[in-house]
């Protein structure tokens, strides 16, 4: 294992958006991972467990896999599947009980091992996978000790679903090279039925003893246990069953050896197509389907247990935390001294600055003690003020003053008179000025306007403006008017003169 420094262990940033998967086989090893729109799969041969690491270690250096996010998959004979009574358990608990619960049904301790399962489809009953602990943390250490992280650990017959529909119930055989046949059925990808079929040698279909009489008995013994295990579904699977047979032999012809078994069999059968010309053993089937996996279907054996915990009290976080702290320490104290330095010439110009402002103080100071005037000056000027402004009031009076009141309002009460209306009579009248305000009632509203047309007869009414003429009505139902003259921004004064009287 390369050695790492300090810092590069806890600061290195590592990429997890590739992902790859490994098929672990007892026999062999197998990568497969995508690369641009092509898949690239390797396989590697192991006789012992013994080389599981130099194996895994050249496949991820040599497809320059270091920093990858790992799924594993776990062939036939590496794990055991069972089904068990369901229990009454959440989900996310199913990877701490269940190594008790089929703790009768293997030959190892529940703390020796690893397990999951889901929801049978075809009983109410639980399909659960089990594996050795020892020989799971192996796989993770490896894969840790090359620069990967492994996200979720599967079984082989599960991860055979997505190679299937996922709406049909369909029925698959398969076999690797120099393996035993299998047999697995799918209800929608959810793996529902699993048999190992004995006694039929590889490969199934001889090209050499092709339609020789011994192959043909070969075939028909397979078929016919395919026919059992059909039948047996059908009766299982009532609301969805069997119509199709997937085949994926290695050491055969697939698409000749579906043609001899759809001859044989009620169902059709067909070989399946791998989603990449690449992908041609079932190794490579197996991990890529893996892959193809949505997160949270089927099982993952990688439980939280085995997931490495974050050990923070250590020597290397101790140092790495004092290492932090002096330097911290030091950038702040360093911080604090340029900082203080910087005030301290701020200070020193703010000073220099005061002294400038205080000198032009005391100079304007004594300049202004040369222009200060005397108090008897000053007192003068005030009583000048107060007779300059009493004299401009004076005058401003008399401009207020209008002629017309030296002559009294003898003639303009007299017009007044001879205009008289019989239809109006006046109750009130203002003059100041030139302004006249009459007050009164009307026997009609449009008699005022009439008497006023008659103003323009008399020269001392014609020259009358009014801005206002407002009609009403009092309580007894009488018109009344009321006629303000026209005002200027002048300031009204007092009347001089306020009459009553009455006309009829």
């Amino acid at each position: 294992m390369k050695s790492k420094s300090l810092l590069s262990r806890y600061f290195k940033k590592k990429s997890r958006n590739k992902q790859a998967c490994l098929a672990i086989f007892a026999d062999s090893i197998t990568v497969a991972h995508e690369s641009g729109q092509e898949w690239i799969t390797e396989s590697i041969a192991t006789s012992t467990v013994g080389e599981w690491a130099t194996a895994i270690t050249s496949l991820l250096t040599k497809h320059q896999l270091d920093g990858c996010a790992l799924r594993l998959v776990l062939g036939h004979g590496l794990y055991q599947s069972m089904l068990i009574e369901k229990p009454e358990l959440p989900r996310e608990e199913y990877s701490t009980a269940l190594p008790f619960l089929v703790k009768d049904l293997v030959n190892e301790s529940p703390l020796e091992l690893v397990a999951d399962g889901f929801p049978a489809p075809l009983k109410d009953r639980l399909q659960v996978f089990v594996t050795n602990r020892s020989q799971v943390e192996q796989l993770i250490q490896i894969c840790s000790d090359a620069g990967c992280e492994v996200m979720t650990i599967s079984a082989e017959e599960v991860v055979w679903g997505q190679l299937t529909a996922p709406s049909l119930s369909q029925l698959v055989l398969h076999c690797r090279r120099n393996a035993s046949l299998q047999l697995t059925a799918f209800k929608q990808r959810e793996m529902c039925f699993q048999r190992q079929l004995r006694g039929f040698p590889s490969p199934l279909l001889d090209e050499k003893t092709a339609g020789e009489i011994g192959n043909s008995l070969q075939l028909d013994g397979l078929a016919l246990e395919l026919q059992r295990s059909l039948d047996f579904l059908s009766a299982q699977l009532r609301d969805a069953p069997i119509t199709q047979l997937l085949v994926s032999c290695d050491d055969d012809d697939d698409s000749a050896l579906a043609a001899e078994l759809s001859q044989r069999l009620s169902v059709a059968v067909v070989a399946i197509t791998p989603p990449h010309p690449a992908l041609t053993t079932n190794a490579a089937r197996i991990a890529q389907a893996a892959l193809a996996e949505p997160e949270g279907v089927g099982i993952n054996l990688y439980s939280d247990t085995l997931k490495p915990q974050a050990q923070l009290l250590t020597l290397q976080n101790v140092v790495l935390s004092w290492v932090l702290a002096a330097v911290v320490m030091v950038s702040m104290a360093g911080w604090y001294s340029w900082h203080t330095y910087q005030q301290q010439q701020q200070l020193v110009a703010e000073k220099s600055r005061l002294d400038s402002k205080q000198s032009e103080l005391d100079r304007a100071k004594t300049a202004l003690a040369k222009h200060i005037p005397s108090p008897l000056k000053v007192e003068l000027a005030g009583e000048l003020e107060k007779h300059l402004a009493a004299k401009q009031a004076t005058l401003k009076a008399i401009e207020m003053h209008d002629d017309s009141l030296q002559v009294g309002y003898a003639g303009l009460l007299q017009q007044l008179s001879d205009a008289a209306s019989g239809n109006i009579s006046v109750n009130r009248i203002r003059v100041t000025g030139k302004l006249l305000d009459l007050e009164g009632l009307a026997r009609m509203p449009d008699s005022v306007p009439s008497w006023l047309q008659a103003f323009k007869d008399y020269s001392e009414l014609s020259d009358r403006n009014f801005q206002l003429m407002s009609l009403g009505r009092n309580k007894q139902n009488v018109v009344t008017f009321k006629l303000l003259a026209e005002r200027g921004s002048a300031i009204t004064e007092k009347p001089v003169l306020s009459a009553r009287e009455d006309k009829q």
